[in-house]
């Protein structure tokens, strides 16, 4: 029997996560906390996936950005990997896929804290969420993403896609449906998962 969460605790959960977020301009910018497991010290692994599945592994893995320089990742400061050679890739910052695996979504190229056209986890459990990038006008602006497991596919986000997404949790799906003040959409979204992804790991009897 699934032992329930108290509100209260999630609630305290939830804006300890915010707290970090704050440290940055922009949260979503930086999600290295939010891919790493807390009780890890050692870096994360170094990783890409090629589009043929197979996995190749690095002791670093570098972005490379710039004028004049095509966007490519630097494997073990030697090794040069370009985006169209992968569906995903694993540095010391993040974790990032290719949104040529992604179901729905607009296809764009902005190569700001990842390759162009990968968008970065910056919530990992049941539910997954990714953040991509893509010009609006001179703006920037942050696209998000849902998936369930590691191994379902890929959804642009929409109300409907978070509320089935929460469905099984209503802590998760009363606050989504709840109007809270002074939240921005990013902020509700990684609280909502966060609530789902915490029930889930409560333990069984």
């Amino acid at each position: 029997m699934k032992k329930p969460v108290p509100l209260v605790a999630v609630l305290l959960g939830i804006m300890l996560v915010f707290n970090s977020f704050s440290a940055s301009k922009n949260p979503l910018v930086q999600p290295k906390n939010a891919t790493e497991d807390p009780a890890k010290k050692e870096p994360l692994a170094c990783f890409v996936k090629m589009n043929d599945g197979t996995i190749r592994n690095y002791t670093s893995l570098k972005l490379v950005t710039g004028l004049f320089i095509t966007p490519h990742l630097l494997a073990d400061e030697k090794t040069k990997i370009y985006p169209s050679e992968i569906k995903a890739y694993q540095n010391t910052d993040h974790f990032a896929v290719s949104q040529s695996t992604f179901t729905t979504g607009r296809h764009n190229f902005v190569a700001e804290v990842t390759l162009p056209g990968f968008a970065v986890r910056v919530a990992k459990g049941k539910v997954n969420m990714y953040c991509k990038k893509f010009y609006n006008g001179p703006r920037t602006i942050d696209e998000f993403f849902l998936q369930s497991g590691d191994d379902g596919l890929i959804y642009a986000y929409t109300p409907a896609l978070m509320k089935e997404m929460a469905k099984d949790d209503p802590d998760a799906l009363n606050y989504f449906n709840s109007k809270v003040k002074h939240t921005s959409l990013p902020e509700k979204l990684i609280a909502t998962v966060t609530m789902v992804n915490n029930s889930n790991m409560v333990s069984k009897n």
